[in-house]
């Protein structure tokens, strides 16, 4: 008796204890964490832990771009509040002019991935799915989908020229969620081409790197916008077309995180690079901006491509993340300025459509330029 006795107490101990390890560890494996990548999404997908189709996101830390790349506006039920901005900030992002409809719809939480899980949770129409920038800035995601229950893609923000492997899957990554793996696979194949292209054309050229002009960029914007001394080292539309810049020395610095640089005045004085370029997110800063800066410092009107007239505009390539549409934008009419015989075919302007026709769904230059002054890809007129 006594040895049944301690044969029950044994089983009856043991057995719970076996299947309360084998619950947890089940349960484990069935936790939504945050999903980093296609596989993981259709894991969590078999398991039931996400929904089959997702109709409602909300888009944090500048993930909207790229939703709006893989023809998926229509899903956005919240962004965060960046996109809400006032108008001042018109013209530095072609996603939000194609679609102005993102400045009314309701916030899910602050710039820069403070998301707020309650403002989620008592949206009328909660999203199904939130579209984070794996930047490792702003609320936990882990602890964001634990409070709200809703699955958390982390996309890198990386960009065309560097990270690009990383930049392809983040856009993979929002297809599978959002059923757009084919339209993903097209925006990387329609980046490809463009890429390529420029790189064919620059290529005959036949320049060495001896008989290229020195070329600079000023006004690029980072963490906001910035005067004619702020630059960055490897600026995407200079490398797309091999452009010779005296700041590309710095691109690998590792001082410079993430390549943006702050030049002393007395440095860009001493380069005296043959042509400038003013990217207009500066223009935010009004009688402060780069484009002021240019008109009315005695320092800067004594540079030589200032007096010959050879200063340019692009579009903002940097607002809030890397605007990839005037990347391309602006690499193509950088390449109109440098090399004229092997761009002669191309309007920047009309090529600007067709860029942000094909990846934002309309054709918005003309909406931009005006919101920038009417100043873009052009000529700068200075007194």
């Amino acid at each position: 008796m006594k040895r049944f006795f301690a044969l029950f107490l044994v089983v009856g101990v043991t057995l719970p204890l076996a299947l309360s390890i084998r619950g947890i560890k089940g349960s484990g494996e069935r936790t939504l964490k945050p999903i980093r990548t296609p596989a993981q999404w259709e894991q969590y997908r078999e398991q039931g832990l996400v929904p089959e189709q997702v109709d409602r996101i909300f888009c944090s830390g500048g993930t909207l771009r790229l939703v709006v790349y893989l023809d998926s506006a229509d899903k956005v039920v919240a962004v965060d509040t960046n996109e809400r901005r006032a108008s001042e900030r018109n013209g530095m992002k072609a996603y939000l002019t194609a679609h102005p409809e993102f400045r009314e719809m309701p916030v899910g939480g602050e710039t820069s991935g403070r998301d707020n899980p309650e403002l989620l949770l008592s949206l009328d129409n909660p999203p199904q799915l939130i579209i984070k920038a794996d930047t490792g800035a702003g609320f936990d995601p882990e602890e964001l989908t634990r409070r709200t229950g809703i699955p958390v893609l982390l996309v890198p923000m990386r960009g065309i020229t560097v990270g690009r492997e990383e930049f392809d899957e983040g856009l993979r990554l929002i297809g599978a969620a959002l059923g757009k793996r084919e339209r993903a696979e097209e925006v990387i194949a329609f980046f490809d081409r463009e890429i390529a292209e420029l790189k064919t054309r620059s290529d005959k050229a036949g320049l060495s790197d001896a008989e290229k002009p020195l070329v600079y960029v000023g006004g690029v914007s980072y963490n906001g916008s910035h005067g004619f001394n702020s630059s960055e080292a490897g600026y995407p539309p200079f490398e797309l077309v091999g452009a010779k810049s005296p700041v590309t020395e710095r691109a690998n610095d590792p001082t410079l995180g993430n390549r943006h640089a702050m030049l002393a005045k007395e440095k860009i004085l001493e380069w005296n690079p043959d042509i400038l370029f003013l990217d207009l997110g500066t223009l935010s800063l009004g009688q402060s901006s780069g484009l002021a800066e240019l008109q009315r410092d005695p320092s800067y009107r004594t540079l030589t491509a200032v007096q010959q007239g050879k200063v340019y505009t692009l579009h903002p390539n940097t607002f809030y993340f890397v605007n990839h549409d005037a990347v391309l934008v602006n690499a193509w009419f950088v390449g109109k300025t440098l090399y004229p015989e092997q761009f002669a075919d191309i309007d920047p302007k009309v090529k600007a459509d067709e860029i942000f026709a094909f990846l934002v769904g309309k054709p918005v230059f003309n909406d931009l330029n005006a919101a920038l002054q009417n100043l873009a890809l052009d000529q700068l007129p200075l007194p």
